[in-house]
């Protein structure tokens, strides 16, 4: 799927996450406010929100 962008928000505050190239299993952070979401499919993208256990 190469060129092929969506844009990702960020479900915590909305900003968009960057991203280059995507893989399945991959974790990307949020750049304003720290949240990682997990890949879970490229068509059509899905993607969760990690929950850090304390």
């Amino acid at each position: 799927m190469k060129g092929v962008k969506s844009k990702i928000k960020c479900p915590d505050c909305g900003s968009e996450i960057k991203y280059t190239k995507l893989q399945v299993g991959d974790i990307l952070e949020c750049s304003e406010c720290g949240t990682e979401i997990e890949i879970l499919s490229l068509s059509p993208l899905k993607y969760r929100e990690l929950i850090e256990e304390k």
